[in-house]
């Protein structure tokens, strides 16, 4: 079910077909957000003429420092198996951070394609209770890497005229708070002011009590609407699953389609995406990683808050636009460069805008967020986290290479050194493939020994 909306003013014509994520809010000074606009027939007065200055080191402009030649780039990637020397340097890497996160990760997956060809390796048991070993192929619930796709979604809406950054979601989804003056660019760039419906504190009760049922839209954003505004919009950034779920109702809108069948008919059938989807059920196709956590335990009061709780079968619809969806290696790999380069998917120069939409952030020291897209040293991607799932799929253009982690268990390791397991596994890889990743880190505060979570 979705919310109920009301038409917006203009005719529009229908679209042919050819803690997920969870983070502190998100601190950057913004005064405008980029929009991108239908044709006109106007005439449009020249762009000013870009700076030659290089962009300070360490800032968002320094993160793509060259927009059009990344949405340009030729496509040199290679599917074929990697060199085995090269593979050992990866498997080398990856072996010595396993060693220090398995306990709090059951299975770990990962993956790189570059020029020199593709590597996965899978770690772990994808069953604590058979022991069924973890495989490259198995399904994964990929939490807020989801936001790639439906902000491609509604990117694609304005690449075909069908609406513009710069409408109000007034426009699409009536009774939100600011709804007149808040855009569709600054929900999809997180800067909307909107709170997060997980924030809700009846939020996660109402999950454990009924973990398999689902929230419709309209419940979702209930929650969200018993919180108040964080900032007026367009002032301030902030990240919340709140916006993604009225950015999905305005695809709705426009389309006249699912969200899931929107996404299937312009982003995963042309790509040949055929593994991965957008469930509005618990449907979960197999082989796949089951989920572990221990965070049901830790929220009901549980003694010991250690023990793993097996979550794969929890309803992730409770996520929907904002992190719901599910894939596998081989379609990640794919989608790292696609996404990144906006190529078989966008126009050049609506990748573009959103290669120039990054914004500072307090998602950490360096990272900063755009269009559906975050961006760390370089690497242009988005980081999910769903109960019992993590993932990290990231691409650099200097190198053209896509890394690709999948972890199941918790997000960060239990004994010290204390490590975000999928960005530590992350930053592993792109050491070895020849450009630096800043790992996020548990605060030095928090490095202590915590429990080891067990059956």
């Amino acid at each position: 079910m979705t919310a109920s909306v009301r038409n917006p003013a203009r005719t529009r014509r229908r679209v042919a077909s050819a803690r997920p994520g969870r983070w502190p809010g998100l601190s950057v000074a913004l005064a405008t957000t980029l929009a991108v606009s239908g044709c006109t027939a106007e005439a449009q007065p020249p762009p000013p003429p870009k700076s030659t200055t290089a962009p300070v080191a360490g800032s968002a402009a320094a993160c793509v420092t060259d927009p059009q030649h990344v949405a340009a780039s030729e496509d040199t990637q290679s599917t074929d198996s990697m060199p085995q020397e090269r593979a050992a340097g990866f498997a080398t890497a990856v072996d010595a951070v396993f060693a220090q996160v398995q306990a709090d990760a059951p299975a770990v997956v990962v993956g790189v394609r570059s020029p020199e060809g593709t590597w996965t390796k899978a770690y772990g048991v994808a069953d604590l209770v058979t022991g069924a070993a973890a495989e490259v192929d198995m399904h994964h619930r990929i939490g807020s890497v989801t936001k790639t796709f439906v902000s491609t979604a509604l990117l694609q809406l304005v690449d075909r005229g069908e609406l513009s950054l710069d409408d109000p979601i007034d426009d699409y989804v009536p009774n939100v708070p600011n709804g007149t003056r808040i855009t569709l660019g600054e929900l999809v760039g997180m800067t909307s002011g909107l709170p997060d419906y997980q924030d809700e504190p009846g939020f996660f009760p109402t999950w454990l009590a009924d973990p398999e049922s689902a929230s419709t839209t309209d419940e979702l954003l209930a929650a969200a609407w018993t919180l108040p505004p964080l900032f007026p919009p367009g002032s301030d950034m902030f990240y919340s699953n709140t916006n993604f779920v009225l950015v999905g109702l305005a695809i709705e809108q426009v389309t006249g389609d699912p969200l899931d069948e929107v996404i299937a008919d312009q982003i995963l059938d042309p790509l040949n995406l055929d593994s991965t989807t957008l469930p509005t059920t618990t449907a979960y196709p197999a082989p796949r990683l089951n989920g572990y956590s221990t965070l049901p335990n830790a929220l009901i009061g549980a003694t010991p808050s250690n023990r793993w709780v097996d979550v794969t079968d929890w309803n992730p619809a409770r996520y929907g636009a904002a992190g719901a969806m599910t894939s596998r290696m081989d379609d990640l790999l794919t989608w790292g460069r696609v996404v990144a380069t906006g190529q078989g998917v966008l126009s050049a120069s609506t990748q573009v805008q959103r290669l120039e939409s990054f914004g500072s952030s307090s998602l950490g020291p360096g990272d900063f967020y755009g269009y559906g897209l975050m961006c760390k040293d370089g690497w242009l991607g988005h980081a999910g986290t769903y109960m019992g799932y993590n993932t990290n799929l990231v691409y650099h253009p200097d190198i053209d290479t896509t890394i690709v982690v999948e972890a199941t268990g918790g997000d960060a390791s239990s004994t010290p050194p204390r490590l975000v397991v999928i960005q530590a596994l992350t930053s592993a890889l792109a050491e070895i493939a020849g450009q630096a990743y800043t790992p996020g880190l548990v605060p030095p505060a928090l490095q202590f020994q915590e429990l080891v979570p067990e059956l």
